[in-house]
């Protein structure tokens, strides 16, 4: 009888053992699994705001993006008449004009989880500028007590360039533009790594 007792205690103490083990090595493949998922996850966000980073980055070296410049000229007559005479004056000018995003900092920069997929929303295109390169007085008839002073000459041109301005804008130069601002700024964050780059606007 004692000897039957004897097996069945040592029988009980080895099947406790065993399953001791098996809790133990199951406890400690647990929280090893929960380090390597939580070293993943750590390692995955440091990833990110890595690639966020090196996305400012890129964005941030081109603060004024200029996606189309267009040159165009003009001819003006400027009249003028006085209580005995009359003066006018011929004058050719050419400018340019500059589209595209005032300040490329405006942008959003979305990125996935895991880091493959890149979306960024940026602010549409606008006019950045209209300037003057080069005028000429070709032809005039000025008068004693009739002149048409710079100043004159000045506000007159500086009218046909805003009318110039309105017709090329008129003519969809921003929709243009922000075609081209979605190409630019996919092509230049692309090689970054990312699988996909969605540029849209905001």
């Amino acid at each position: 009888m004692n000897q039957k007792k004897s097996g069945g205690g040592f029988a009980a103490s080895l099947a406790t053992k065993v399953v001791l083990r098996v809790v133990t090595i199951v406890l400690v493949a647990a929280a090893a699994f929960l380090f390597a998922a939580f070293a993943f996850n750590k390692l995955q966000k440091v990833r990110v705001q890595n690639k966020r980073a090196a996305v400012e980055r890129e964005l941030a070296e081109c603060a004024e993006l200029v996606l189309y410049k267009m040159r165009y000229s003009d001819i003006i007559t400027i009249k003028k008449r006085g209580a005995i005479a009359k003066a006018f004056t011929i004058v050719r000018y050419s400018g340019v004009l500059r589209a595209g995003i005032e300040n490329i900092r405006d942008c959003q920069i979305e990125i996935s989880s895991n880091g493959k997929d890149l979306r960024v929303l940026i602010p549409p295109t606008v006019l950045l500028g209209n300037d003057i390169q080069s005028q000429e007085v070709f032809d005039e008839q000025q008068r004693l007590f009739t002149r048409i002073s710079a100043q004159e000459i000045f506000d007159q041109i500086d009218a046909a360039k805003q009318e110039a301005a309105d017709e090329i804008l008129a003519q969809g130069l921003l929709d243009d533009a922000d075609a081209r601002a979605k190409q630019v700024i996919s092509s230049l964050l692309r090689p970054l790594g990312f699988s996909t780059v969605t540029v849209e606007l905001k």
